[in-house]
């Protein structure tokens, strides 16, 4: 028989802690994929000169995220871990608009998830989005540039090049982190 001061007890501790503990683990896990992504990004930093290969990392950590994550901003929650990495200064980030731009790229994606949900979750559609997303990079840059004269090494031959690379790379990627998202979530459904 239960008593009444227990569950009294206990209604009274879910109106002071609203959020289960299983959407703060998801919101820690979401942010610290954002952050692995740009310090992956930091510590594999080759002279290739190939403008957007950190597409691939990037977006498969960031769109498998969302395809696993259930919470509405869940890409929004992974770019902030991605900002605060390039915040820290021994990683060596030094472009002033990359907050901006890591935030645009989370609203886009979550805008895409929000708006035509049963569309992205299918693996070509979400790597769309994130060729997409990922294709911002440049954009912003070129647009910075001719605003206020910032000089960008990977834009010295144009936008265009720059664009299509992030585009492809970024897609690559978030095939890669959808179709593995989309396995195991089948993986996981059959259990």
């Amino acid at each position: 028989m239960k008593s009444t001061h227990t569950s009294s007890q206990t209604r009274s501790i879910s109106k002071a802690f609203p959020i289960s503990f299983g959407i703060v683990a998801q919101i820690t896990l979401l942010f610290l994929v954002g952050f692995f992504a740009t310090w992956l990004h930091a510590r594999f930093r080759f002279p290739l000169h190939l403008p957007g290969r950190h597409g691939l990392e990037f977006m498969l950590l960031v769109v498998g995220a969302r395809y696993l994550s259930g919470i509405k901003l869940s890409s929004s929650i992974s770019v902030t871990g991605a900002i605060s990495a390039s915040l820290i200064p021994g990683l060596g980030f030094t472009d002033p608009v990359i907050p901006f731009i890591y935030l645009a790229m989370g609203a886009l994606i979550d805008f895409s998830w929000a708006k035509f949900g049963k569309w992205v979750v299918w693996v070509p559609i979400a790597a769309l989005v994130g060729g997409l997303a990922y294709s911002l990079i440049p954009l912003f840059r070129g647009l910075f540039s001719l605003v206020t004269g910032y000089y960008y090494n990977s834009l010295s031959g144009g936008v265009f090049y720059p664009w299509f690379t992030h585009f492809a790379f970024g897609f690559v990627g978030a095939v890669a982190g959808a179709g593995v998202a989309s396995g195991l979530k089948k993986l996981f459904t059959r259990k």
